[in-house]
């Protein structure tokens, strides 16, 4: 789970429908406004550099079976708790994530998990208000990283880091909890302890080319930590970082990063 820096300005569409259209709900937008839909579609997927914002597994598959996508409202759009705030369209709850292993049929079947109590992001939050209960990606700091992953792919949370950055520990470990996003399902571990060996093979491979240590890990840093030609960032940004600790966090102060 990492930072997430949104667009500070509204998709124009979006803001023309909500304008003009004050209680309608996220199925209204979808239906009546098909062109702002897209808009807000590519837009979520731009500020997130295609990946999740709770499990960071990318979204987009390169074969062209259906992508791993859906928009989620971080504070429930059913919430009516308040007359002069419509949760459905407001820009800054609306993010992308994944199905958490929940659907068959997405990239060919290959993240379909039969194990309900193994899916993870957001399936059990539904339209639970968990605003103060896990952490908002939004409100994530660039630095210091607060998980760290082991190389068996168990994320675990930097209590440190936390309260240096004025971060709630328990919502970070709640982000982990299996009754909340269980971002260590056994799925999930094994993908970044896949990421995790091939960050090694990579090194290895260019070391025994280059006969110097230093140069393959940096090279192998700059790519798996930098976005790709199409401005996305790698599956498990957050393993990745991780794996390299202060090289990668020297790295990502050099090149400016801010989510």
């Amino acid at each position: 789970m990492k930072k997430i820096n949104k667009n500070s300005s509204v998709p124009l569409e979006l803001e023309k429908y909500f304008n003009s259209n004050l209680n309608k709900n996220w199925e209204n937008f979808k239906d009546e406004c098909q062109i702002g839909y897209k808009e807000v579609l590519k837009e979520i997927k731009q500020n997130q550099g295609g990946v999740c914002c709770y499990c960071e597994l990318t979204f987009h598959d390169e074969k062209g079976i259906r992508d791993d996508f859906r928009v989620e409202h971080f504070h429930p759009k059913s919430d009516e708790s308040n007359s002069e705030v419509n949760w459905n369209l407001i820009w800054t709850n609306l993010l992308g994530c994944c199905n958490g292993g929940s659907e068959e049929y997405i990239l060919g079947g290959i993240r379909f998990i039969s194990n309900k109590k193994h899916r993870h992001s957001d399936i059990l939050k539904g339209e639970k208000n968990w605003d103060d209960e896990i952490l908002n990606p939004l409100k994530i700091p660039a630095f210091p990283p607060i998980f760290k992953v082991s190389s068996k792919g168990m994320m675990s949370v930097l209590e440190d880091n936390c309260s240096n950055a004025d971060i709630d520990i328990s919502k970070a470990e709640n982000c982990l909890d299996k009754t909340k996003l269980n971002l260590n399902s056994p799925d999930l571990c094994g993908w970044r302890e896949d990421v995790i060996n091939n960050l090694e093979d990579e090194i290895k491979n260019l070391e025994e080319l280059t006969e110097n240590y230093e140069e393959a890990m940096l090279d192998t840093l700059d790519t798996y930590l930098s976005k790709d030609s199409d401005n996305n960032f790698h599956p498990f940004f957050s393993t990745i970082r991780s794996y390299f600790e202060e090289d990668a966090e020297d790295y990502l102060k050099e090149t400016n990063y801010d989510g």
